[in-house]
């Protein structure tokens, strides 16, 4: 990750990369940046932003990577975002990447980029698959008729990306002598009414510098909502709108149609003209290989299947191939704990680190193998084209729950995290499907959830048993994704979802780089979070579960006195280090039950009593409620809050395969099967984490509904949960 220059560096020119969706524009971004890319947020929004450098020749570029966008009249929040940001005066130099297999279709967008009037370089990328279809471009005619330099490239092989990088910084420089003023003509009629406009906007010289008046003219005459409110903040406002409403009157009057239609009959027009004049066809033996996937992957009966197998393919691979770094990392963290109490002299700061610190984040961090696996897997199925084509498979079941496939892939990706899932929602062009989707996310099973379900089916239940919870557990996720989906639809949303038309791309092999590339982002955000908020987390719940217990020197000195008292009987070694280590693990015990944790556990442990503890026999059922609470930071926390508050031994149980927690849950806790899997269920429904909440506020424009989500949510989790321990006691699970 480069920090020498940022987005909009003095000196450094911006180069925005834009393109349609799965023209390959990601995979061009990586090769050209290499490793010096960062991920952010476009300012004000939460759409991620992904822009990075290169150097060439002795001078740097910045580049910046738009979302997809199959036009500048945009729909949805990610196509909004690329449209306004590649007419800004942020952006020095345009590369439009075009699919060379689907030219004319990526060439409707082109036309818009160039009524924009920046200085552009293009890449044609997928020039091999274009060549085995039998397609060959003309290349010098394609940059005569584009205006600029043509590169062609194989972004997944990184063919071509010395070229594009030289033609980058010769556009920027002005020095490429193929870059010259282009622009769609929209014939006589048209082209007159853009010439009133453009005179009336110039009256306002804040318009003329924030955007090229023709652009702006054209997006006036298609109605574009963010254009006409540019123009309904002029201070020409009104001499702007009388124009606009006479140039409307009478291009529909004389052209019989609306000005958007209009406009994208002549683009549409522009692009075939120019793939008749530089592509030439040959016959090829045609590969039938995307048609007998296709037979098979999105078959009506057999593609459910089929999807559903992958995805335990995934998850097994997830957690077979995990195994062994979740062990190393582990036992790490286990040999720094001890070097610290060797090291270290008794004291507080020596109990924060290895009683507090080490094990809160120790029991989160050992899932990072388990989860850059998994978004590597699903990375992996993105780049191939299978994703879109679960997205296809799924619109049918979808249609259940009142919306469409393409809401199916911010569920999916909820299974990793919640977070990017409610992000992934700007693609839904209708606001209610959208705002649904973002209500409904939060119950799908994140990764973080899922370190819940390790720890405690694991210890509760016998490994195929466990196996069995934790996958019922998603599917319960999931089917109540979809039955909240389907109230929210007949009650508060009333009407039918938007019609789903998803472009099935072709099958590629996906880049191994760029799929590495796609693990280390997902993992690094993975631990700036347990280096941070859950580093937080653990040092906080350490704080209240040992003040202001851990004041009353009388109980330090008695434990102290009991420990000498021992060591004076001149036992056995083991013998006497067990007894040691029981009066340990007593005066913990008497401090955190005296804690502010504990206090504030109690107060509210008689709303979850009726889960967690039916038969009224537990003393120490607060400590639920502390896990719990923990979790509306993050749900990785409630793990790492069992292991500080529950005083997790270091030292596994010999001949056993549970750790110290689950070894400590199993015995000290009172915990049942039948309120272990109660646990579960209120931990997959109650509240989401904070950053889930705030991403919804953000994502919906209101603490209303992000309110709403975190009341339906505890609502409904302690009503199921509570339903999952009566129905079990009347079943006889006690």
């Amino acid at each position: 990750m480069s920090t020498e220059a940022e987005p909009g560096h003095a000196g450094v020119p911006t180069v925005a990369l834009a393109g349609n969706p799965n023209c390959g524009k990601t995979t061009l971004f990586n090769g050209l940046t290499g490793a010096r890319h960062h991920v952010g947020n476009w300012p004000g929004v939460t759409v991620e932003r992904r822009s990075g450098e290169f150097e060439e020749d002795g001078a740097k570029v910045e580049v910046v990577d738009l979302p997809g966008t199959y036009s500048l009249s945009a729909k949805s929040e990610d196509e909004r975002i690329a449209a306004s940001y590649v007419a800004s005066g942020e952006v020095d130099v345009i590369v439009n990447v075009l699919d060379a297999s689907n030219l004319e279709r990526n060439l409707y967008l082109t036309a818009q980029l160039l009524d924009l009037g920046k200085p552009m370089a293009f890449a044609l990328n997928m020039v091999d698959d274009a060549e085995k279809q039998g397609v060959k471009v003309d290349l010098p005619a394609l940059e005569m008729l584009l205006g600029g330099p043509v590169v062609p490239t194989v972004g997944n092989r990184e063919e071509g990306l010395e070229g594009l990088r030289k033609a980058i910084v010769e556009v920027a420089a002005g020095r490429d002598p193929r870059v010259r003023p282009l622009r769609v003509d929209y014939g006589h009629d048209i082209e007159g009414e853009l010439v009133k406009l453009e005179a009336e906007l110039a009256k306002d010289e804040r318009l003329v510098q924030e955007a090229m008046p023709r652009a702006l003219a054209l997006q006036l005459l298609e109605r574009n909502p963010a254009a006409l409110a540019r123009a309904e903040a002029s201070h020409a406002r009104e001499a702007i709108a009388r124009q606009l409403e006479a140039s409307h009157a009478f291009l529909e009057r004389h052209l019989g149609d609306d000005c958007a239609t209009l406009l994208a009959e002549r683009r549409y027009g522009f692009a075939h003209g120019l793939v008749v004049e530089t592509l030439r066809f040959h016959d090829v033996p045609k590969s039938n290989r995307t048609e007998r996937l296709d037979a098979l992957l999105t078959h009506r009966l057999l593609g459910l299947p089929v999807f559903g197998a992958i995805l335990i393919a995934i998850y097994s691979l997830s957690f077979v191939a995990g195994k062994y770094p979740q062990d190393w990392i582990g036992a790490g963290f286990k040999a720094l704990a001890d070097l610290l109490t060797r090291t270290m002299p008794p004291g507080e700061l020596t109990s924060l680190l290895t009683g507090g610190i080490i094990p809160g984040v120790s029991a989160v961090v050992v899932f990072l193998p388990v989860i850059m696996i998994l978004m590597g897997c699903i990375s992996f199925l993105e780049d191939t084209g299978y994703m879109a084509r679960a997205a296809f498979i799924m619109d049918r079941v979808m249609h259940l729950m009142g919306l469409h496939g393409k809401s199916f892939i911010p569920l999916i990706m909820g299974s990793g995290c919640n977070v990017p899932a409610i992000q992934a929602t700007r693609t839904i062009e209708s606001a209610s499907d959208r705002l649904i989707t973002m209500l409904v996310t939060p119950l799908v099973s994140c990764s973080a959830r899922l370190q819940v379900y390790i720890v405690v089916a694991g210890t509760f239940f016998v490994p195929w048993k466990a196996g069995m919870v934790i996958v019922a557990m998603h599917f319960l996720g999931f089917g109540l994704a979809m039955a909240m989906g389907r109230l929210l639809r007949s009650t508060m949303f009333s009407g039918p979802s938007a019609p789903f038309v998803m472009e099935l791309p072709p099958y590629r092999l996906p880049v191994l780089k760029t799929t590495l590339i796609h693990m280390w982002e997902k993992g690094s955000v993975f631990l700036s979070r347990a280096g941070t908020t859950i580093f937080a987390g653990a040092t906080l719940v350490w704080f209240l579960s040992r003040y202001p217990g851990i004041a009353n020197q009388e109980w330090a000195f008695e434990h102290h006195r009991q420990v000498q008292a021992v060591q004076a009987q001149k036992l056995e070694k083991g013998a006497e280090e067990a007894q040691v280590k029981a009066l340990d693990l007593a005066f913990e015990s008497r401090i955190v039950n005296s804690s502010l944790a504990a206090r504030m556990g109690r107060s509210v442990e008689p709303v979850l009593r009726p889960i967690m503890d039916p038969d009224h026999n537990r003393t120490e059922a607060w400590k639920d409620v502390i896990a719990l609470t923990a979790g509306f930071v993050a749900k990785e926390i409630v793990v790492s809050t069992m292991a500080v508050i529950h005083q997790a031994s270091d030292e596994p149980e010999a001949g056993s395969s549970l750790s110290p927690l689950q070894v400590n849950l199993r015995d000290r806790t009172g915990w049942t099967p039948l309120t272990a899997l109660a646990f579960m269920v209120f931990t997959l429904i109650y509240t989401p984490c904070i950053g889930t909440i705030a991403m919804i506020r953000r994502e919906s424009g209101s603490w209303k509904w992000a309110g709403f989500t975190v009341a339906y949510g505890l609502g409904l989790g302690w009503l199921l949960a509570f339903g999952t321990v009566q129905v079990g006691r009347m079943m006889g699970f006690a």
